[in-house]
């Protein structure tokens, strides 16, 4: 039976929170861009042992995952993927830190889909 992460609140640091930046919001984005990191780095470190695990095996290893060419099939749903993630990553900043961007963006939008279907 595979090991249940614990993912709660216990994992936080206890005791006072010094603010570094100007002030607690950019301390917090900060937060979370190093917590990010830190599960890219982790996601990392097991892509590449399953690599170095499955070339062991026989099978193929990092420079066919580094050479590797996927289909239009395959880009299709990367790049569908993708864009869920930015939009769920960075769309609740958009939305929240730069609202008048955002009414920009998508007046731009709009006119580019005015000017491309005539």
């Amino acid at each position: 039976m595979a090991e249940r992460i614990n993912l709660d609140r216990k994992a936080r640091s206890k005791g006072s929170q010094p603010v570094v930046f100007d002030n607690e919001t950019t301390d917090a984005l900060a937060g979370m861009v190093l917590a990010l990191l830190g599960e890219v780095v982790v996601l990392k470190d097991r892509l590449d042992a399953n690599e170095r695990l499955l070339k062991a095996a026989g099978l193929h290893g990092p420079a066919d995952v580094d050479t590797f060419s996927p289909d239009s099939e395959a880009r299709t749903y990367r790049g569908a993927y993708r864009q869920g993630i930015y939009e769920r990553v960075l769309g609740t900043a958009r939305d929240k830190l730069m609202p008048n961007s955002l009414t920009e963006q998508n007046a731009y939008e709009g006119v580019l889909d005015a000017v491309t279907r005539d």
